[in-house]
This record gives C-alpha cells, structure tokens and sequence, in this order.
C-alpha cells in the first residue's frame, strides 16, 4: 500500500470508512488502485478514491452483499452514460443508486438532477450522492424524501 505517496490534495480524507487499498505509482506518476469490487486495477482518479470508499462502506456498514454491487454499469440513457455503483436487491432488480463526484466538487442539485435521470431507466428506490465528504440520501417514491443516512442492505431490501 502506497497511500503516504498520494497528493492530499487530491485524495483527501474523506467522511467514510477507509478501506486498505492496493495502490501503485507509475513511471509517469500516475496512480493505479486494485479494484475491489472489479478485481483488477483501474486508474486512480479523485472521483475513483471515493467511489472505492463507498464500496468498502457499503459492504461494512450496510451490510450490501459483493456480489449484489454493480460498479460503472451502462445506463440506457441517449448520452450512454454510467453509474457510478448500482445496488441490486436478492431480485435483481436495482435497488440503490450512487452517484460519486470528487472530493472537491459540490453535490448540487446539478448532481441529483443527474441522478434522478439515471433513476429513470432503473428505478432504484433508494439515492446516495457523495463527494466522500458532504451525502445526501434520497429515497425514492413519488416524492422524494431525503433521509438522515444510507439504511442497512436489510432495510433497504425490507
């Protein structure tokens, strides 16, 4: 594990569980993460260092099972866009969708407008933006209604 290595003004500390990641630098500098969902290293970007802290937090905290987590997953949008992660219920059917931005960029309503297009095409019951730092949670109905935080895979599969 290299994380003393990372600039910390790119991969801050964040408000989530830290995982113990694999990181490499490379012959340019880069930085390189074990995917710990994927199982293979992908680019180690801001918006990536969060998205693997939700992964950790996720399968930890909530108790969201590894093999019910989708990770980049195409949307059937007309832009072709990926989730971030997408949650699965015991069904198959999506039940949560996360939307991960970098540590420094804001959750706006930019943000849950993006998300909510997304939702359009899965519609998961449940929403989590992050930068890794501020969260917002929505459930989802025919109104949303914002929750003090993410509730247990149980709950949310409940």
């Amino acid at each position: 594990m290299m994380e003393r290595i990372l600039p910390e003004e790119l991969f801050p500390k964040l408000d989530l569980l830290r995982p113990d990641l694999l990181i490499e630098q490379d012959s340019n500098g880069g930085f390189w993460v074990m995917d710990i969902l994927r199982r293979k290293k992908v680019k180690l970007t801001p918006e990536e260092w969060v998205r693997q802290h939700v992964l950790y937090w996720l399968q930890n905290q909530t108790g969201y099972p590894h093999s019910l987590l989708s990770v980049e997953r195409k949307v059937h949008t007309s832009s072709g866009n990926r989730a971030d992660v997408i949650g699965y219920g015991k069904d198959g059917t999506p039940l949560l969708l996360v939307e991960c931005k970098a540590p420094g960029e804001s959750i706006s309503s930019i943000t849950a407008m993006q998300a909510m297009k997304y939702n359009q095409h899965l519609n998961a019951s449940f929403i989590w933006l992050t930068n890794g730092k501020t969260h917002v949670v929505l459930k989802v109905r025919e109104e949303s209604e914002v929750l003090q935080g993410l509730p247990s895979f149980q709950e949310m599969a409940g």
